[in-house]
C-alpha cells in the first residue's frame, strides 16, 4: 500500500521575507496560516528555527542561513501510521520514531538515499477525529490541532 505524497515543506530563514515572495510575486493564497508554518495549496513554507525544533528538537543558538540538504522536507500521509513506520523502519535511516507534533499530528521522519528529510505523518482528519472521540468539542478541538474551527466542522460533518 503506498504512502501518499502530500507536498514539499521549504524551511526559510524568513517567514515575512518568504511569504512576501510566494504571495505577492507568485500571487499564491495561503490555505492554512500557522505560527512558523503556512500552507498553500501544493506546498509550505516552515520557519527554520521551528522547523528545527519539530524535526531535530533543536533549539538553533542563531539565525540559519542555508541548511544544505536539511531546508526542505517532502511530505506523505498515511492514516495507518503505525503500520507506514513499521514498513520502512528497517529500510532508512530514521530521523525520528513516531511521535506527536504540538498540534496532535503523530509523523515519524526519515532520509532517503540522498539524505532529504522525508515527513509521514497521519492525516490532519485523523486528528481531528481522535480529539473528538476523546470527548473534545469544537473550539477545543481547533485549539489542541491548532486548525481553524471552520476545518473542524467540516472534518467532523457539520
Amino acid at each position: 500500500m503506498p504512502i501518499d505524497y502530500r507536498s514539499v515543506c521549504l524551511f526559510v530563514a524568513d517567514m515575512d521575507r518568504a511569504r512576501g515572495f510566494y504571495e505577492d510575486v507568485l500571487g499564491q493564497t495561503p490555505v492554512h496560516v500557522l505560527a512558523g508554518y503556512v500552507a498553500y495549496p501544493h506546498f509550505c513554507l516552515w520557519a527554520t528555527e521551528t522547523a528545527r525544533r519539530i524535526v531535530f528538537d533543536e533549539e538553533p543558538a542563531a539565525p540559519h542561513g542555508p541548511m544544505g540538504r536539511d531546508n526542505l522536507e517532502l511530505y506523505f500521509e498515511d492514516a495507518a501510521i503505525e503500520d507506514a513506520f513499521e514498513r520502512v523502519m528497517a529500510r532508512a535511516e530514521i530521523i525520528h520514531p513516531l511521535k506527536s507534533a504540538p498540534w496532535g499530528q503523530r509523523a515519524f521522519r526519515l532520509r532517503d538515499p540522498d539524505g532529504h528529510i522525508i515527513e509521514v505523518a497521519e492525516p490532519m482528519d485523523a486528528v481531528i477525529l481522535r480529539l473528538h472521540e476523546r470527548g473534545l468539542g469544537v473550539a477545543d478541538i481547533a485549539a489542541a490541532s491548532m486548525m481553524p474551527e471552520e476545518f473542524v466542522r467540516a472534518v467532523l460533518g457539520g
